[in-house]
């Protein structure tokens, strides 16, 4: 044998084995693997077309997929001597010093087989002198043994010896270059498929990233760049649509060297929307997708040529430098767009490019995570509801690192719109809008659940609540609506252990302590609470219903009328106990307290016998004979003065209403008198009250004046009366002079002129205004006026 024969045989025996051992790894390869190494075809495919690329001139690719056959063709280069060797032996010549080929006929093509052993290899052939010879080869990777691997790589190798020796038919031009691929058994089929959905999804970022390739064309549907738009403000960031993508769509990409990063995007009603990020799709591509990387910790695609990247074109190399290198351009890039976002009102959607997966595992993807992560949470990029419609950004963290942004958590997913509408409500966090609350769970998870809420009603109040609540008047709703929603989610049992609820002080307190109020009588409950029983504070605030179906199971937890007529009568029995023993006064108090049990007694006798069965008996001993005797007198006062029972109520609440009016120092003459007008209209007992007190007053003068020597006036008050010029205007004589008397009661230190007729006679220079307060008589000069006034200039302008 020549040494020629042995240089041949061994580098025979050394291609062999390369392809055996990449034959052996595949088809032994779990099904998982397996899966992956098939998803890979069409890229890899793609690739080596890519690599034939006519200088200064791009290429046009055809894939078809009908009948269990893929035909996959292109119009660059056709095979040369070198390219059909590579392929045959897999000892690849693709990379030198002067270019950098990014797949051609290595060890990826061998991939392809998972799909057919057998591909059949059409064309044209190159010869000398630029002559083509048409082509038609088999690369058969058959067989289970490595002697079968050889023997077929050897027939090869002399059917490639014939193929280059064939002078016949020479041609100008060549032809385009297919690969046929027979598809036999369903996972074969469901792996092809699979790679025509990762086609579809990456292709807009191929065409993108690679400048070799015009167009492809699969089963007749053309994907070719057909629009391109350099940003005018910022000339890294480019729009780049596909002719077969959404309408209005495309990819936006910023570019610095040779790093590119890239996004979907969609243009809506003048706003760009930032379309999700398929978790199927790679998110490093070096020109092409590197299967692999879907879980890569960057949020958007990010491509370089330069990337150095395994073997198997499923990563890229962690401890290269260059890579880092690339990885932190990229960093850079992304921060650029997170910025762009915070800065212009028109994007929408940010959450979709802004969803990062951490890693452990590489040092790259650790800087990549942690430096993103950090910026994205930091940045104003989060539209916040606002229940006026304005448009708001805000940061998910402050600048120290606190979390300012609430995002609702439930366990049923269902609620979680639910919760969300209750949080619309409530002023005390911000909340992204409802069409982007989910969407930003997925980047910063959620932190705003039911035990959060309920953890604002600690130690707080109805009043405290209601000032963060939109809808103030509706806070009752609003409870009711979250301890519903929150019953619905975690159940009632869950709740119930934790919850903080509202009594009937308005305060909140643990359910623990609280129970139902089951129509209990108002005022037991207020005669109970002054008893020191404050039960107010044990009773669920009535407006809360949510527990309603938890108070029928649990009849321990609900309070009756009966429950609070059994502790009145205990603490009622020990004060009259302690008074018997002790021999001690009834407190003031006390009485008060005992005149408003007698009295509900008076008024509800029969509920009285069922509910007091014990102190009803011996209610005598309630009222002691001089309360009694003081409580008579009032009762025949009020008959004296045709008072009804019923009209008691008003008549003391707008005696107050006048003491009030009248005591207010801030308000003027003509606010004091539009007031009082208002309330002495109101009630005909009002009205009849400011009657007695001009009567009375204008009795008390008329007496008092007619007992002074230098005043005349009629014989008698009712002559006076049917004299006078209005209710309190009288005509009267002073040292034999005709003069007006003027009367006002004095009644709590103020007069109030409350007549027109009572400044007119004012006027007038013979006038006395008196004063009467139900025991004195008083004449009150101008000068007594200009004292208590501290009125010292008196402007004559308007006079």
């Amino acid at each position: 044998m020549s040494n020629e024969d042995i240089l041949l045989n061994k580098v025979l025996d050394a291609s062999s084995n390369t392809i055996w051992d990449e034959l052996k790894k595949i088809k032994e390869s779990s099904e998982i693997e397996k899966r992956t190494i098939r998803r890979r075809w069409i890229w890899e495919l793609i690739q080596n077309a890519s690599d034939c690329t006519p200088k200064e001139k791009k290429i046009d690719i055809k894939i078809d997929y009908s009948n269990d056959q893929i035909i996959f063709s292109h119009n660059g280069l056709p095979f040369s001597y070198e390219n059909l060797l590579d392929l045959i032996t897999q000892i690849s010549s693709k990379q030198s010093s002067e270019e950098k080929k990014t797949g051609k006929f290595g060890t990826g093509f061998m991939s392809t087989h998972l799909l057919s052993e057998i591909v059949l290899i059409e064309g044209s052939f190159t010869q000398k002198d630029s002559k083509y010879t048409k082509l038609k080869f088999t690369v058969d990777r058959s067989g289970n043994e490595y002697n079968h691997i050889k023997t077929k790589t050897k027939a090869m190798l002399e059917q490639l010896v014939f193929v280059s020796n064939n002078q016949e038919k020479l041609q100008e031009n060549y032809e385009d270059t297919k690969f046929i691929y027979s598809i036999k058994g369903d996972e074969i089929r469901e792996a092809v498929e699979e790679g025509i959905v990762d086609f579809k999804e990456a292709i807009p970022y191929v065409l993108a990233f690679n400048e070799n390739i015009n167009s492809i064309t699969y089963n007749g549907e053309l994907y070719k760049i057909i629009k391109e738009i350099q940003s005018p403000k910022n000339e890294k960031m480019k729009f780049v649509q596909v002719n077969n993508s959404i309408e209005n769509g495309g990819l936006l990409l910023l570019s610095e060297g040779e790093v590119t990063i890239g996004c979907a995007i969609e243009w809506k009603d003048n706003r760009m929307y930032f379309l999700p990020i398929p978790k199927t799709i790679p998110k490093v591509f070096c020109e092409f997708p590197l299967l692999g990387t879907e879980g890569f910790s960057f949020p958007i695609i990010v491509n370089s040529r330069l990337f150095e990247v395994e073997k198997d074109r499923n990563a890229i190399r962690d401890s290269n430098e260059l890579n880092m290198k690339l990885i932190k351009v990229a960093v850079s890039l992304y921060k650029q767009l997170i910025d762009f976002c915070s800065n212009k009102e028109t994007t929408r959607n940010e959450f979709n490019i802004c969803i990062l997966k951490p890693s452990t595992s590489s040092i790259i993807q650790a800087y990549s995570y942690n430096e993103i992560k950090e910026y994205i949470e930091k940045t104003a990029i989060v539209h916040i509801y606002d229940h006026l419609g304005g448009l708001k950004r805000l940061s998910f963290k402050d600048k120290n690192g606190n979390v300012t942004i609430g995002i609702p958590v439930t366990k049923k997913s269902v609620n979680k719109d639910y919760l969300w509408e209750l949080l619309s409500n409530y002023n005390g966090i911000s909340i992204p809008t409802k069409d982007t609350y989910l969407g930003w769970a997925a980047v910063f998870g959620e932190n705003v659940g039911f035990s959060w809420i309920n953890s604002i009603f600690k130690e707080s109040s109805i009043d405290k609540l209601v000032d963060y609540l939109k809808d103030k008047d509706l806070y009752g709703n609003w409870l009711n609506n979250f301890y519903s929603l929150w019953i619905s989610d975690s159940g009632i049992e869950d709740v119930v252990k934790l919850a903080f609820v509202p009594n009937q002080d308005n305060e909140f307190v643990q359910f623990s302590n609280i129970y139902l109020d089951e129509n209990i009588d108002n005022e037991l409950k207020q005669i109970l609470t002054l008893l020191d029983g404050n039960i107010s504070e044990q009773l669920l605030n009535l407006s809360i219903i949510s527990f309603n179906n938890y108070f029928k199971e649990h009849p321990n937890k609900v309070k009756t009328n009966q429950t609070c007529s059994d502790q009145i009568d205990i603490k009622v029995s020990q004060l009259l106990s302690k008074e018997a023993i002790d021999r001690i006064e009834r407190k003031e108090s006390t009485q008060k307290i005992f005149n408003r049990l007698t009295n509900w007694f008076l008024s509800n006798p029969e509920k009285s016998v069922v509910w007091f069965k014990n102190l009803y008996s011996k209610r005598m001993m309630l009222s002691s004979p001089e309360e009694n005797l003081r409580r008579y007198k009032i009762a025949e006062k009020i008959e004296e003065n045709n008072i009804k029972y019923e009209e008691l109520d008003d008549i003391i609440n707008n005696r107050d209403k006048v003491m009030e009016i009248i005591n207010n120092s801030e308000l003027s003459r003509d606010e004091i008198i539009d007031q009082l007008k208002h309330v002495v209209n109101s009630t005909e007992e009002m009205k009849r009250y400011v009657e007695k007190l001009l009567f009375r007053s204008t009795e008390n003068i008329f007496k008092y004046l007619s007992s002074l020597k230098n005043y005349t006036l009629p014989a008698t008050l009712e002559e006076w009366m049917n004299e006078k010029y209005s209710d309190t205007v009288f005509p009267a004589k002073y040292k034999g002079d005709d003069i007006r008397i003027v009367i006002r009661p004095s009644d709590h230190q103020k007069i109030i002129f409350y007549y027109d007729e009572e400044l007119e006679a004012l006027d007038d220079y013979a006038y006395q205004l008196w004063t009467d307060d139900g025991e004195k008589q008083v004449m009150v000069t101008l000068g007594d006026l200009l004292k208590t006034t501290g009125i010292s200039k008196i402007p004559l302008t308007k006079i």
